[in-house]
Parts: structure tokens; C-alpha cells; sequence
């Protein structure tokens, strides 16, 4: 047992040094043999140590990423230690999914294996609630702070390598994801959780903007989307969901389907209304112009207009592009210059509400 453990411990100090990476991997049955350390040594070090050697090879070096997602038994040990007691193991085996999903032909692997049995590893950990104060795990520094640390490193590099996956250009494996189930909702209840860290929330409205940009009308995906949205929709520190919604309102074909959908003229007027520093300017302008887009179709006009929250919120626009606080009016009596995009949206603004004034 000694002797494996320091066969293993050799391993994982080799990997760590990037000039032996790519002939590591090249190595026939090495792979292999550390994954199969996981799921047949019954010592934790061991275990941990193999982990971390998985993860050092996952990162290859810097001209190549590995091909490691057509590995089957690699893939099925990471989703095993994506559930593992230690929260370090964990957060390595998330590591490893992030570093394999930054290569575009990896991503449709990632999302495809075993009908997608990663991509529900990833939104678990994503989902999970820290560890109770008091709890033990591994190093992170020796306490409940550090195991909350190591815990939360984990669930940032999951809602990264998510992030990676939904930039991909292949389409079979953005669709994937978006037609997971639950993957989309817990991207949203990840906005709203108090434990859950901001670069973890960052990268989760990330991922809904820009599976928002890549989702259409007739996708059966789309309302499984918009759900996700509103309920995403208080979260204005990054203007991202404002902008899923603005991206979606672009397209004409997906603007009725918007309109009808329930709780989702209340977000995104609540959003047009949104005052405050830092980004709130940017969310209040994307979210107006979703709702100027929405109201350019006939067909949603009466649903618009029935809506107090549209109707005040693009009144309010009506009057001028709002810069923290002032309207265009304001902004006029004390010399500043509006800009020409302004303006047009502000026409384009006030024509809306003429139009919903007139289906009433």
C-alpha cells in the first residue's frame, strides 16, 4: 500500500510541472490507471492525491488543452468526485471540468456523455448549500471558513466551466444544455443565494445572457429560458440579465412569445425602473429597450398596454435616457450633452408609447 501511495504521490508531483503534461498523456494506460486509483483505493491521501494529479494533466500546457473528454473512465471518475465528501476533491475535479471545457471539441463531449450526466454534476454543485457551520474537510485552512472557501472555489470553477460550455460554437452543445433540465433555473436561483459568492453569480448571468443570445422561438428550450430570466431578474449588479432579455426582444418571432409569458412584463419593467449607481444605467436602458422591441409587434401591444409597470416605466423613459436620477430634462438645465443613441432611443421610446396608448 506504501508503495502505491508513492507511485501515485511521483505521479501527481510530475504532473504538476508543465513540460511533462503532454507526454504524461501520451503515456498509454496512464490516465486509466490514476482514474482507476479512485474508484478502487480505499485510502483517502491516495484518492486526493490522484485527484490532483487529474487535475495538473487537465491543464495541459500552454499550446494544447487535452482531448480528455473522450475518455469515458475519466469522465465517469470526475462526476465521482464531483460527489465526494472532500470538499478539496471536489473542488479539484471541478477544476479538471474547466480546464477540459476550454477546448471548443470538448464542450459537445462534456455535454453529450451519458445523456448529460456532467452537466448534472456541474448544476449540482452549483445548486449546493455550504457545509453547517463547525464542519470538518480537508485543509482549506482548518476551519469552517476555509472549508466555505475551498467549497465555494468549487462551485465557481462549475459556473465557469458552464460559462465555457455556453460559448461554444457548436450547436449540439449550447442546445444540450440549454434542454437539461433544471440547468437553466439553477443558474437563476444561484443569482439569489445568499452563500453563494459573486464570481459564481457573475458567471451564472453570464451563462443565461448568452444562452439568451442563442435561444429562439420555436426552441421547446425557450420557455424553460424566459422562466429563468424572471426569476433571475433582481439581480442588477452585472447588467447581463437585462441584457438576456434585450437579446431575446431583438428577435422578432420570440417577442409574443415574451409578451405572453406569465410574471414576465412585471420583471422587466421593475428592471426599466431600477435606479442607483454603479451598472444600474446600463440595466435600465437594456430593459427599456426590450420592452420599446416587444411593443414594435401589433400582436402584444393590448397584453403592453394593460400592464401598469410597462406603462410607467416607459412614460418614465419617455421623458429621456435617466443618468443617476436625472431625466434628459434635468440633464438639459445643467448643460450636459445627451448623446445621439440617446436620443433615438428616447424616439423610439415615446413612438412605443404612443402605439400602446392607442391599442388601449
Amino acid at each position: 500500500e506504501a508503495a502505491r501511495f508513492n507511485v501515485i504521490a511521483a505521479l501527481t508531483n510530475l504532473a504538476a510541472a508543465e513540460p511533462n503534461r503532454m507526454r504524461m498523456l501520451a503515456e498509454p494506460g496512464l490516465v486509466d490507471n490514476i482514474a482507476r486509483v479512485i474508484h478502487n483505493e480505499r485510502s483517502d491521501v491516495a484518492r486526493q492525491c490522484s485527484a490532483l494529479a487529474i487535475m495538473n494533466l487537465s491543464n495541459g500546457d500552454r499550446e494544447h488543452v487535452p482531448e480528455l473528454a473522450g475518455n469515458d473512465l475519466l469522465l465517469d471518475t470526475l462526476v465521482a468526485l464531483m460527489k465526494d465528501d472532500l470538499p478539496e476533491t471536489r473542488r479539484n475535479a471541478a477544476v479538471a471540468l474547466f480546464n477540459i471545457a476550454c477546448a471548443d471539441q470538448n464542450t459537445v463531449r462534456l455535454a453529450r456523455y451519458k445523456d448529460g450526466v456532467v452537466l448534472e454534476a456541474l448544476t449540482q454543485i452549483i445548486g449546493a448549500d455550504p457545509p453547517p457551520m463547525g464542519a470538518a474537510g480537508g485543509g482549506g485552512g482548518g476551519g469552517a471558513g476555509g472549508v466555505n472557501s475551498v467549497h465555494d472555489e468549487a462551485r465557481t470553477n462549475a459556473a465557469e466551466t458552464l460559462f465555457n460550455m455556453s460559448c461554444s460554437e457548436i450547436r449540439e452543445a449550447t442546445e444540450r444544455m440549454a434542454e437539461h433540465c433544471g440547468l437553466l433555473e439553477a443558474l437563476a436561483v444561484a443569482l439569489g443565494r445568499p452563500g453563494a459568492g459573486v464570481d459564481v453569480k457573475m458567471y451564472c448571468a453570464a451563462t443565461l445572457r448568452r444562452m439568451a443570445e442563442i435561444t429562439h422561438a420555436p426552441s421547446p428550450s425557450q420557455g424553460a429560458l424566459l422562466g429563468a430570466l424572471i426569476k433571475a431578474s433582481p439581480w442588477t449588479r452585472t447588467p447581463c440579465i437585462a441584457e438576456a432579455f434585450r437579446a431575446q426582444a431583438e428577435v422578432p418571432e420570440d417577442r409574443l412569445v415574451m409578451a405572453k409569458q406569465h410574471g414576465l412584463l412585471n420583471a422587466l419593467s421593475r428592471m426599466a425602473l431600477t435606479v442607483g449607481g454603479g451598472e444600474s444605467d446600463r440595466v435600465r436602458n437594456a430593459a427599456v429597450s426590450a420592452l420599446e422591441m416587444i411593443a414594435r409587434e401589433e400582436s402584444t401591444r393590448g397584453l403592453m398596454a394593460r400592464n401598469e409597470g410597462v406603462m410607467m416605466a416607459l412614460t418614465r423613459a419617455s421623458y429621456g435616457p435617466v443618468r443617476h436620477g436625472a431625466t434628459a430634462t434635468h440633464a438639459a438645465h445643467r448643460g450636459v450633452e445627451l448623446m445621439d443613441e440617446d436620443v433615438d432611443q428616447g424616439r423610439r421610446v415615446q413612438l412605443a408609447l404612443k402605439n400602446l396608448v392607442a391599442s388601449m
